[in-house]
């Protein structure tokens, strides 16, 4: 059995939750972990995580699906409370949660992708998908991850081997449920103020974007430029020829 499956067993659950001081709902199969957290926050649960072995609807960036075959990623989402002040900034330094969880298991550099991929080589190996809503006690985040952890080349669709990779492509074994642990920590890490100015530099530093000329995609229109940084909100500062872009949502590629 693998280990993560140990989690339907409600006294490993439980014993894990007090380790980590966060509730853990798993489902061996679920519609998405990103909607049933933000059932969960709606009726009210202050903080928690849930897991699943698979998914029949996992959500992406913009409308994009998530595929993943069962038992092949770490699927989670987290209820953080209260909502961090720039939700797409904590999910752009959860890039950074998810590269310093796979470094503590021996799967080194990864680096980041605007606005919240995370790539192993030239592979899209983990992403982030965040959604916050206000309310009278400080708001909520649902932050959803998934990482694409057992895959071979053969499991990820066509159209999709060209851009996807697993961690166990980039030639590392690791535990799915020693993952959901490291990366639980790490993200708690994230919500503390004083963790703040480190995360970003590492962002920097982790990031494939910045200082490198770019092709951005907005709706409707399109520019190229060069990615100077992201600002305190998660937006990507771009030079143009014309002057400075913000980009708050979009899609940029290396030029």
């Amino acid at each position: 059995m693998p280990r993560l499956a140990l989690l339907a067993h409600p006294a490993v659950a439980s014993a894990i939750a007090r380790e980590l001081g966060q509730d853990i709902e798993y489902h061996e199969r679920i519609e998405s972990t990103q909607v049933r957290a933000r059932e969960l926050a709606e009726h009210g649960a202050r903080r928690g995580v849930v897991v699943a072995n698979a998914q029949d609807g996992g959500q992406g960036t913009r409308g994009r699906a998530w595929i993943a075959a069962p038992g092949s990623s770490l699927l989670a989402s987290w209820i953080v409370r209260p909502a961090p002040a720039a939700p797409a900034l904590f999910a752009a330094l959860a890039g950074v949660a998810v590269a310093r969880a796979l470094a503590s298991l021996g799967c080194e550099d990864a680096r980041l992708k605007w606005p919240n991929d995370v790539r192993l080589a030239e592979g899209k190996v983990a992403g982030a998908l965040a959604h916050a809503t206000s309310d009278g006690s400080g708001g909520v985040l649902v932050l959803g991850i998934g990482v694409n952890v057992h895959q071979r080349a053969s499991d990820f669709p066509a159209e999709l081997r060209d851009v996807a990779t697993s961690v166990a492509i980039a030639g590392h074994e690791i535990d799915r449920l020693a993952l959901l642990v490291r990366l639980t920590r790490e993200l708690e890490r994230l919500t503390a103020a004083s963790e703040r100015n480190a995360a970003m530099t590492e962002w920097r530093e982790r990031s494939m974007l910045l200082r490198r000329a770019v092709n951005v995609h907005l709706d409707g229109r399109a520019f190229s430029g060069t990615a100077t940084a992201i600002d305190d909100e998660g937006a990507l500062i771009v030079h143009t020829g014309d002057g400075v872009e913000r980009v708050v949502t979009g899609d940029v590629t290396l030029a």
